[in-house]
């Protein structure tokens, strides 16, 4: 017990690192940031809501458990690690199990798989929550259905389907879990005819089935007939990144199966983005032999499953659990995800430590081999370290992205995007401009670069952007947005009116931030009563601000409701007591008739 402890805390103090990091703009804004029933604790509706095309409820309920104000990324990333500590923990059970208790085995295992950087996204993205949650309920469920077999008491069972249920409602990954029992029968030398073998799987492969079905729905950018709430409903993913080839589909397929186990090993040059190739260079030698790999690690498998089984369970975990996301089908953009090794590592991580167990036990030299193990195992440390490090906010992870590979579009356009809100508007034009000229035609760069340059003052040129983002992405609510405050810049509010009325239907859980730009719009084209409902639903929404209570306070003025207008700009003041606006005219008031 003192080793799987010491285990799960080497885990948490490495990842640690992570407590002080801040969100990131990649999924973190729609997962928590700007989602309003994670925020207000809306769990009813979180139960039904698809965010980011994923149907995950107990991912999301648990977000909204730590959602407190204010707002803070440590929460999230406290749990995240603690959840990673747990599931250190429950690796040592797992192999502790499959070792017939040998403790050491287990402490290797659980250190493999604690102190790997290739888990580092897992953790430290808040927005992959999902996946030390899901990862959580589906070795607990391996564990229970180990038991299960040793006892053949059907509560063993029966809490093998409701752990693996609860993982399947934390990510849809889970549906691989009927994979690893059979896995597991082969492992205590079960006979995979048996009827009862066969009949007490059978719920398990109708749950992931279902949940297969809502997966596939979703991410096509279905809402399962109007039982479940879209975010947004005009996104997919199930769409090729490129006209690849079925052929050269399978290749990258190929290459990721290699690339990860390799990394298990070598865990060097990661990124949190690994692009498709090029067309032209889809062809490379690479590509072309890795299904050769594939082939020989499944024969290696197949040939090692009536020998010592380790091959075969170790290789045969991997596979089940990436199977999926080796990207045969394309969904998304990335060819690869260091994420898709969380659950899938644990298998060559027991492999590994029952090899040198069974090594050492025959061999003289087995001190020297499981200090290797371990030396392996330290070795690992300051790479995951690192690799933490490069998680921090979203500068540090795009620009390790972009020293990791040349230059990927969409890293450029995530960096200028973060940079231009920080007011770093040299460094974001920059990078906006370099995703446009290496071909990258995303509304996102034009949005981002339009907003650059309305903050430089180029109001012309940042039209010109927003027009182009709109000929990309026509139902772009943010596009209308920002393009309306750039007409109210240079004193058009006939033509701002016109977009926020336009951005607000298309915004769903931000559609509140039109209603203070609307009022300002209004009270500039002499409409202080529709002016004053605005600025109301702009203070109701998103609690009082300088600017709402002044511009309401103006619009009360010019309705003649002076002590309205007074207790406006007194509330102003209190929130900015240097704003001059709110003091003259208070102070005009004060000195006028009553």
């Amino acid at each position: 017990m003192l080793l799987a402890l010491a285990a799960a805390a080497l885990a948490i103090a490495v990842y640690g690192g992570a407590l002080g990091h801040d969100f990131v703009t990649w999924d973190d804004p729609a997962y928590v940031q700007e989602n309003l029933p994670v925020q207000q604790h809306r769990y009813g509706e979180l139960m039904r809501r698809i965010v980011c095309l994923n149907y995950h409820p107990l991912t999301m309920l648990s977000l909204a458990l730590d959602a407190g104000p204010p707002l803070s990324p440590r929460r999230f990333l406290a749990t995240n690690v603690a959840l990673h500590g747990l599931n250190t923990l429950l690796v040592f059970g797992l192999a502790w199990l499959l070792s017939r208790r040998r403790a050491w085995v287990a402490f290797l295992a659980a250190l493999l798989f604690g102190l790997h950087p290739l888990h580092v996204e897992s953790v430290a993205w808040i927005s992959e929550r999902k996946d030390v949650l899901y990862a959580a309920f589906f070795l607990a469920a391996a564990i229970a259905y180990l038991r299960y077999l040793d006892s053949r008491a059907w509560p063993w069972l029966a809490a093998t389907f409701g752990l693996f249920s609860l993982s399947c409602l934390s990510k849809g990954m889970a549906v691989t879990f009927p994979g690893v029992m059979v896995l597991l029968d082969l492992w205590k030398a079960r006979p995979l005819g048996e009827r009862r073998a066969v009949l007490e799987k059978l719920p398990f492969l109708a749950v992931s089935l279902v949940v297969g079905w809502i997966a596939v729905d979703v991410q096509a950018g279905g809402n399962l007939h109007g039982l479940l709430l879209r975010t947004d409903p005009r996104a997919h993913a199930l769409a090729a990144a490129a006209p690849f080839t079925l052929l050269q589909r399978l290749g990258f397929a190929s290459y990721g199966y290699a690339a990860y186990l390799v990394r298990f090993f070598v865990p060097v040059g990661l990124s949190a983005f690994y692009a498709y190739p090029e067309p032209a260079a889809a062809n490379q030698l690479q590509y072309q032999l890795a299904p050769l790999f594939v082939l020989g690690t499944l024969v290696l498998a197949a040939w090692d499953l009536r020998r010592s089984r380790l091959l075969f369970f170790g290789l045969g975990w991997f596979l089940v659990n990436v199977v999926l996301v080796l990207q045969v089908l394309p969904v998304g953009a990335a060819m690869m995800a260091d994420r898709y090794t969380y659950v899938s590592y644990v298998g060559p991580g027991i492999a590994l430590a029952l090899g040198i167990a069974r090594v050492a036990d025959r061999h003289r030299a087995g001190r020297a081999l499981w200090g290797a193990g371990f030396l392996f195992v330290a070795l690992l440390a300051p790479l995951t370290g690192a690799q933490v490090r490069t998680w921090r906010d979203t500068d540090a992870l795009w620009s390790n992205v972009l020293r990791r590979q040349d230059g990927p579009p969409l890293a450029y356009v995530a960096r200028g995007t973060w940079r231009g809100r920080h007011a770093r508007l040299g460094e974001a034009r920059q990078d906006l401009e370099r995703a446009l000229a290496l071909g990258y035609t995303g509304a996102d760069a034009y949005l981002g670069l339009g907003i650059v340059l309305g903050s430089q003052g180029r109001a012309d040129s940042a039209l010109a952007m927003f027009g182009r983002a709109l000929a990309s992405d026509p139902g772009g609510g943010m596009i209308y947005f920002n393009r309306a405050l750039t007409w109210l810049q240079i004193g058009r509010p006939d033509s701002a009116l016109a977009d926020l009325d336009r951005a607000e239907p298309l915004l769903g859980a931000q559609a509140a931030q039109v209603h203070a730009p609307r009022g300002y719009a209004l009270l500039q084209l002499g409409a202080p009563a529709r002016a004053i409902a605005d600025f109301d639903q702009a203070i109701a929404a998103n609690g009082a601000d300088v600017a709402s209570l002044f511009y309401r306070g103006t619009s009360r003025l010019r309705l003649g409701d002076r002590p309205g207008a007074a207790a406006d700009f007194r509330a102003a003041l209190a929130l900015d007591p240097g704003h001059a606006g709110a003091r003259a005219a208070l102070r005009s008031l004060e000195a006028g008739p009553r």
